[in-house]
């Protein structure tokens, strides 16, 4: 019954109507290993799927994580071209990038928080990026310049849902 009424709604353009309202992509980057504490090192850029997924879309909402040895902090941001927002712990979600175009790359930046400590491979970095209709409305509170790229931030939501 399930899959007729899929096959109907696909038929009839409905379905690729609704998948454009709002929706969600999730991505993944390859471990890396953090060596530095005054460099930064930057995980493989993280995109939708397919271009379509996010195409005419922006973000909203932003949740990420990633694995690390335990009792090796780092620092982390999560970044895009023009901006990077610094991640308080391992696992949360942030509306930092909401406005965004929803196809644009991500990815993160970890340093060594002392330089006396050991190199520390980092892995399972993910994001999951819900996106909206370019119809909704973008928060008042956030800006971009010409080039797409977010101005300072007057508040930023960054939680935490750190497990230690």
């Amino acid at each position: 019954m399930m899959l007729r009424l899929v096959v109907l709604l696909a038929a009839s353009g409905v379905w690729a109507g609704m998948t454009q309202a709002a929706g969600s992509w999730i991505a993944s980057a390859p471990a890396l290993q953090v060596v530095m504490a005054d460099r930064r090192m930057s995980s493989a850029a993280m995109l939708p799927p397919s271009p379509e997924l996010a195409r005419g879309q922006v973000m909203g909402r932003v949740g990420w994580q990633y694995q690390h040895a335990g009792g090796s902090e780092v620092n982390a941001w999560l970044c895009h071209a023009g901006d990077c927002v610094p991640l308080p712990g391992p696992r949360g979600q942030t509306d930092s990038l909401a406005g965004m175009p929803a196809d644009t790359p991500i990815y993160f930046q970890f340093s060594l928080q002392d330089r006396r400590q050991r190199a520390v491979t980092l892995q399972g970095l993910q994001v999951i990026v819900n996106h909206e209709s370019l119809q909704e409305p973008v928060p008042s509170n956030v800006k971009f310049d010409n080039r797409g790229n977010r101005q300072p931030r007057e508040q930023e939501h960054v939680h935490s849902t750190r497990q230690d």
